[in-house]
């Protein structure tokens, strides 16, 4: 799954931020070049409002904002860093669960809301294998089980147009249906992958004092990577599970 995800980032020409250890230059942090439309580009103009909402929230990034603030030198705690970056990652993730959710919904809105659950599954399934690599991970789809969204019942009501307010909208059962990684595989990839990206070269833990200085600008590098990294995550999943069982999380 982490070779499959390496290689969706190659295809948008982005390098993965190596240890942060290395990206440090006299004594700051600094993420360059900061490839910040290459992240974005992966994203429908729906998702995206959302992805800018996120670095609002747990940055404080302002989309208008100046040279000057992106590089203000700004301190952040490393441990802190981590955790936003975990839950950055898991956002991407369930922003692609969700979308790819209201994205077939919407396409089969015309379909007889009595039509009862089996015959709707079928039809969803058929709805998915038309859309072809669009949405199906590197071109593959085997199965009734090759995709998590058919295993979730869908709703025969009028859908939201806009995906903020469709998410919105979910229950508790159905958002963290979306938002919680499928299989343990990807669950301890994401910790692997955060713990290599902030630990120590030698324990590999993550000292919870340390500040680092840094820049805004570098940190919404790290949080778009983040992002992508749980979309990409989704795709690499799906595709894994048409090959190899996964243990279920």
């Amino acid at each position: 799954m982490y070779m499959l995800i390496s290689y969706k980032f190659s295809g948008i020409r982005v390098h993965l931020i190596p240890r942060l250890s290395k990206c440090m230059y006299n004594g700051r942090l600094e993420i360059w070049p900061c490839k910040d439309w290459e992240l974005e580009s992966i994203h429908n103009c729906e998702v995206l409002e959302m992805v800018r909402e996120h670095l609002t929230t747990v940055l404080g990034w302002k989309e208008k904002s100046n040279v000057a603030d992106n590089w203000t030198p700004t301190e952040v705690q490393k441990f802190k860093l981590c955790q936003v970056y975990a839950a950055s990652v898991l956002y991407g993730y369930f922003l692609k669960s969700a979308s790819l959710r209201h994205h077939l919904e919407k396409r089969l809105d015309h379909i007889n809301p009595y039509l009862d659950i089996a015959s709707y599954n079928q039809l969803l399934l058929s709805e998915i294998r038309s859309l072809g690599s669009e949405i199906v991970p590197f071109g593959r789809i085997s199965g009734t089980q090759s995709t998590s969204v058919g295993q979730i019942p869908l709703l025969h009501e009028k859908k939201q147009d806009k995906l903020k307010y469709y998410v919105m909208n979910f229950d508790p059962e159905t958002l963290q249906m979306c938002a919680k990684p499928k299989s343990k595989e990807a669950l301890n990839l994401i910790e692997k992958h955060s713990y290599a990206l902030f630990g120590d070269k030698n324990t590999g833990l993550v000292a919870s004092d340390e500040v680092i200085l840094t820049s805004l600008a570098s940190l919404k590098r790290i949080v778009l990577e983040a992002i992508a990294f749980g979309s990409f995550l989704w795709d690499a999943e799906e595709y894994v599970r048409t090959v190899y069982k996964l243990k279920e999380n």
